[in-house]
């Protein structure tokens, strides 16, 4: 880690920190308080005492929780004008204790060209307020900027070494593989008639994020319903599993390649489980970022490619996810079918995603240098085009942020993505095994570029933990590490 890190995010314990005193004080206080209200206050109060006196002794838990939670939605506590997920509190207290050791000891942050791009995009938000039908949903989006790059620049900090990296990249590869695995489980659940439901989240959750089964697939025959694990779009899960099954994939050569025969034959199962639950997402734009992915981690391996295991382990994955659809009773050409009638405009998914892809760019037209709000498409697609829409989007995460926030906000978020992309590309990794990781990485966030040019998911948690681990990856080939 760099001599510029906070002093919280060096292991040095709570003991070092002053204000810790203060706090414990402050505690038992508002765990008085929160008693003479309600149990769940003082189990809250409780809680959040734990976490930031854990995160404070044990800085790399802000990583592992946040890895843990990237995939949820619908865990979620609904307080009618904000949704409080559970990574929001993670990354709430992260800040603040980043924030308190800063006042103790001021010094530039790392990453200063990163996180001035975040500011910039984040400023180019608050300039599409002129237009905005709903100003709200504007400053709340800025926030998720805001979020999203406390949440890189907390990967960035607690990677401070190459074990918390290996011991990232593990918890990665076992809560991907149980997202998937719970995905599979729905639709089993569909077929056996048992429910996979979060019920018991009804009375809690925000009643917009969908707690069951994800949306069916339209056809003339009827509809075929998509898992979504615990996504509120099956859509989402298909990007995010292209992600980790490219990253995967990238560590399975590199653990082959080292020996370790056991780990890549588990990674070889996991990818096996992760390919089946993405054929139950119906997701093209999920399929079309693992070819872009997977594409990148073997092009590195071009003298590799003519080994027969490696043909004979990607039948097998399309033999089980096959043999997993058919025994679930979803048709397993269906998504072949949905490839190969993505110019047949009579589709009612195809169609949509033509008409609003076709607005988004009339309104860049008409709103060139602010946008029409970051997040108010929806309600310009209701007004102009059709008023059952009110939540639509452009299905384009480049144009969402071309038509909401003008030029300048579309230039701010393609530049960001510049830096980042730009930072791994050209990295010089001496350690080839670092550099399998750096290339994995750096594949998993082009195929969830690829993805996003079919959908928007681009500020999710996940897509921001990755890039958080590329350039940390990225900075121990280039100062080393210290030891753990």
């Amino acid at each position: 880690m760099s001599s510029v890190a906070p002093a919280l995010l060096r292991d040095r314990g709570p003991r070092s920190v002053r204000w810790l005193e203060p706090l414990a004080g402050l505690a038992v206080v508002a765990l008085v308080l929160a008693g003479s209200l309600s149990p769940l206050a003082t189990a809250a109060v409780l809680l959040t005492v734990g976490l930031v006196l854990g995160l404070a002794h044990w800085p790399f838990l802000i990583t592992a929780l946040l890895i843990v939670f990237m995939g949820n939605v619908k865990i979620n506590f609904y307080l009618g004008f904000f949704t409080l997920f559970p990574e929001y509190i993670v990354l709430g207290i992260a800040a603040g204790l980043a924030f308190s050791t800063w006042l103790a000891r001021p010094a530039w942050p790392p990453e200063r060209r990163m996180l001035l791009a975040f500011a910039a995009w984040g400023f180019t938000g608050l300039l599409s307020l002129p237009y905005a039908m709903a100003p709200s949903r504007v400053l709340v989006r800025v926030v998720l900027i805001a979020m999203v790059a406390v949440t890189f620049i907390a990967v960035v900090l607690t990677v401070d070494s190459r074990r918390r990296l290996e011991r990232s990249l593990t918890i990665w590869e076992v809560v991907a593989t149980l997202y998937a695995l719970y995905g599979i489980i729905q639709m089993v659940g569909v077929v056996a008639g048992f429910d996979t439901t979060l019920r018991f989240m009804k009375p809690y959750s925000n009643p917009d994020l969908f707690i069951g089964i994800g949306s069916p697939v339209r056809r003339r025959i009827g509809d075929v319903f998509r898992a979504n694990s615990m996504f509120n779009d099956p859509n989402i899960l298909g990007g995010f599993l292209a992600a980790s099954m490219t990253l995967m994939l990238a560590l399975r050569e590199r653990h082959a390649e080292a020996g370790r025969k056991l780990r890549a034959g588990v990674e070889g199962a996991a990818l096996l489980i992760m390919g089946a639950c993405l054929l139950l997402t119906q997701s093209r734009s999920g399929v079309l970022g693992l070819l872009v992915g997977g594409g990148i981690v073997l092009a590195g391996k071009s003298r590799g490619l003519g080994r027969p295991k490696l043909w004979l382990g990607i039948a097998a994955m399309l033999v089980v996810v096959v043999a997993v659809a058919v025994a679930l009773g979803v048709d397993p050409t269906l998504l072949s079918t949905r490839f190969a009638g993505m110019g047949d405009t009579s589709d009612t998914s195809n169609r949509q995603h033509l008409d609003v892809f076709v607005y988004g760019l009339q309104l860049l037209a008409r709103y060139p240098l602010s946008g029409v709000g970051l997040g108010n498409f929806g309600l310009y697609y209701a007004v102009e085009q059709d008023a059952w829409y009110e939540k639509m989007m452009t299905h384009c995460a480049p144009l969402s942020y071309f038509a909401e926030s003008g030029l300048p906000g579309g230039l701010a978020f393609l530049g960001i993505w510049w830096l980042v992309m730009n930072r791994l590309f050209r990295a010089r990794v001496q350690d080839p095994s670092l550099d399998r990781v750096r290339v994995g990485l750096f594949a998993s966030l082009a195929a969830i570029l690829v993805a996003n040019l079919f959908y928007d998911y681009i500020t999710r948690t996940f897509v921001w933990v990755i890039v958080g681990l590329g350039i940390a990856t990225v900075r121990l080939s280039e100062r080393g590490t210290r030891p753990a």
